[in-house]
């Protein structure tokens, strides 16, 4: 490695530290921050009158915030703001535009895809783990790990505890944790070598062997590790009588808009939801939690448990006997359905709202044996995949074509036999079973379950989402396509499957979702009929910075406090309901 990407890689770590939204700040994280200051990795925030460094260990500053203070780390401000280079992030505009050309054409950033920077977004803590890692020479390509148990290498490196490896890819994360885990990641070993990341960031000179001992990250005294407990849960005995309430109050507003578009006025009804407000929950359903049943909006509604809205959500094979849903459908921290390959809005249980295209697995794992699922519930069972069928699937599911079939109850693996075309195969209500197509089963890798074994399941991203999103907290998922508004920006692609008239020129009654900049809840109906680009504008306008289009003509449903704005002409499978408390 180059001396240059030795101090790339030195201010890389400065540069993340800028990134990921924040809790807390202690004085141990505090006195860490000053010895990454002295290796000239971290330099803060300013100072104060005194002299002494503001870190903010409880500040969010965004992705572009810190790409402007990496610019600056390297010395490069000047030469940045001048460049007169083509910025290839359609999400990057006026003054900052230079800032981003600059960075990737000189191999500082690829952004979150060829196309998009993602400005806004903060990372999560298994994206910066990952990113420790590659510091340290580790990479998914390499098979070192896979994305979802980056904590557990963190762990066999001594970067991190096991029990921070445990806990801590689900924590809220500041900017004080990020400085510890850099911290320990100094004494780690460099994949392939004998020396401390460190040792080997000290000789290519990024700062000298005093200054190293000195931050005890070299010498005999050098060593530590990131350790993270939650924090104690709030004693109900102790809380205030009166307790502050929140900032923003708001639960749920109805309005009705007429929005002037390109190609004409649409009058649409929106919803806007203020998640963010503990009285405030929002989920997804499925009627019966059962695929392919479905039932009038009217009894969806009545059956809710007192939703104050509802309304539609994902495309289903409606005119089949048999009506799945298109793209993801999560209820209550369960998959009813996993398809990946549209846009999904997932709601964590804190009430954050997340948007991407979520590469869906399922991880089964006993013992040191494991197996990917590659889809859940679906009708998907070519030789090459793995499909997981659950009690939501109904009680049997037939083959269409001839496999392996893994059965699991109660967490123990019950059976492995070889199933032929057309046999019925019993699914237990107290488990599972996984389809295993003869192309899967062949591989080398493939490793034979033991009868008897016990066996776990869990679900992860078979990679990084380009825009984040990540499974941690996440409770309810929809989906719906096409996409109409990315990062602030109007989006013109069609996904495959929405190509159609309907999805291009047609005017039909339209459901949409998104999130405003003050990371709101929009549901938006038109049931007076509306063209996709007219929905894009219209999201645009209401100041959406996501959006995309939900089931509509006619599934096209709303209701809110007691009134159908807009009642569907055929029954429904999939809705996302809204719920105030007190």
């Amino acid at each position: 490695m180059s001396r240059f990407r030795h101090k790339l890689l030195a201010l890389l770590l400065a540069f993340t530290l800028l990134w990921v939204p924040s809790a807390r700040a202690a004085s141990d994280s505090e006195a860490r921050a000053d010895c990454l200051v002295s290796l000239h990795v971290f330099q803060g925030t300013g100072f104060r009158e005194d002299g002494s460094r503001i870190y903010d260990l409880d500040q969010r500053p965004s992705r572009l915030q810190g790409l402007i203070m990496l610019i600056r780390l390297l010395g490069l401000e000047d030469q940045a703001l001048g460049y007169d280079g083509l910025c290839p992030f359609s999400d990057v505009t006026g003054r900052f535009a230079p800032l981003a050309a600059f960075a990737y054409d000189n191999g500082i950033t690829k952004g979150t895809t060829e196309t998009t920077f993602t400005p806004a977004q903060p990372l999560t803590p298994r994206a910066y783990i990952t990113f420790l890692l590659r510091a340290l020479g580790y990479t998914e390509a390499s098979g070192d790990f896979v994305w979802g148990r980056q904590a557990a290498l963190a762990c066999s490196l001594g970067m991190m505890t096991e029990q921070a490896a445990a806990g801590f890819e689900s924590a809220a994360m500041d900017r004080g944790h990020l400085v510890d885990l850099s911290y320990a990641a100094l004494t780690c070993r460099v994949k392939d070598s004998g020396q401390t990341l460190a040792e080997k960031l000290s000789a290519d000179g990024v700062f000298t062997w005093e200054e190293g001992v000195n931050a005890t990250v070299l010498g005999p005294n050098a060593g530590w590790t990131f350790d993270y407990a939650p924090a104690a849960p709030v004693n109900p005995a102790a809380a205030p009588v009166n307790p502050v309430p929140p900032a923003d109050a708001s639960t749920v507003s109805h309005e009705k808009k007429t929005v002037s578009t390109s190609i004409g006025d649409v009058t649409a009804h929106v919803l806007t939801v203020n998640t963010a407000n503990p009285a405030v929950t929002v989920k997804s359903a499925m009627v019966d939690k059962t695929l392919g049943h479905t039932a009038a909006f009217a009894s969806i509604v009545e059956n809710s448990g007192g939703a104050v809205a509802v309304i539609n959500g994902n495309f289903f094979n409606s005119y089949n006997p048999f009506k799945t849903p298109i793209g993801h459908v999560m209820v209550d921290g369960e998959f009813l359905y996993g398809n990946s390959g549209i846009t999904s809005i997932g709601i964590t249980d804190s009430g954050e709202v997340r948007v991407g295209r979520p590469p869906l697995f399922t991880r089964l794992r006993s013992g040191d044996n494991q197996w990917s699922i590659y889809e859940i519930n679906t009708a998907d069972q070519d030789s090459s995949a793995s499909v997981l069928y659950t009690p939501a699937y109904g009680s049997s599911v037939t083959f269409r074509n001839g496999g392996s079939v893994l059965v699991v109850r109660n967490g123990v693996i019950r059976d492995f036999y070889t199933a032929s075309a057309g046999m019925d195969i019993a699914i237990p209500a107290d488990g599972y079973v996984a389809f295993m197509g003869s192309g899967y089963t062949s591989t080398e890798y493939f490793r034979y379950p033991q009868i008897g074994a016990s066996i776990s399941m869990e679900y992860y991203l078979a990679r990084e989402d380009e825009e984040g999103f990540t499974l941690d907290g996440v409770t309810n998922i929809i989906s719906g396509a096409p996409r109409l508004v990315k990062d602030g920006q109007i989006v013109t692609s069609l996904e495959a499957g929405f190509t159609e008239e309907r999805f291009t020129t047609a005017s039909s009654p339209r459901t949409a979702i998104g999130v405003n900049g003050e990371g709101k809840l929009l549901l938006v109906c038109v049931p007076g009929g509306a063209k996709i680009q007219q929905m894009r504008e219209l999201m645009l306008k209401l100041g959406c910075v996501d959006a995309f289009n939900l089931d509509g003509g006619a599934s096209c449903g709303m209701y809110y406090s007691g009134t159908y704005i807009s009642t569907p002409s055929r029954n429904l499978t999939v809705t996302l309901q809204v719920f105030v408390n007190g």
